[in-house]
């Protein structure tokens, strides 16, 4: 049985992941560039560390460096150093990052809209029991 969940989950994280990348597209952005956006946006002084980020992504910290590069490249986000330790990184977010992570949040709305068919209770049970199987 245990065999059969697992492979429920997967196929369902899989789906998941595959219509979010599909509707992504359009705006030239992954899930990945999405998380990023989101981290930096809630960042309590509009800039974050790059060790920060790191910390929330369940990525390699090469992939986090070089989606971090590729969104500096598209000017959704600037990096600046420290002036007084040059080894700290700090990311903000550009004007054109926040509206490309307004355009994202409403494809990830629709996204989701599938774990409408789901109660309220439902949903709750199913956090419940996912974070059971994680811990």
């Amino acid at each position: 049985m245990s065999k059969t969940i697992a492979t429920s989950i997967l196929k369902t994280a899989h789906w998941l992941n595959t219509e979010l990348a599909k509707n992504l597209t359009p705006v030239d952005l992954t899930s990945q560039q999405l998380k990023i956006l989101s981290i930096v946006a809630q960042a309590a002084q509009e800039k974050v560390t790059v060790n920060q980020i790191k910390e929330q992504m369940f990525e390699p910290t090469s992939n986090v460096s070089r989606m971090l590069n590729k969104l500096v490249s598209k000017n959704l986000i600037a990096k600046t150093r420290d002036e007084t330790d040059q080894r700290q990184v700090y990311i903000a977010m550009t004007p054109a990052g926040l509206t490309k992570l307004c355009e994202g949040k409403v494809i990830l709305d629709k996204c989701f809209i599938a774990m409408d068919k789901l109660t309220l209770e439902e949903q709750k049970v199913l956090v419940n029991l996912l974070n059971k199987v994680s811990q």
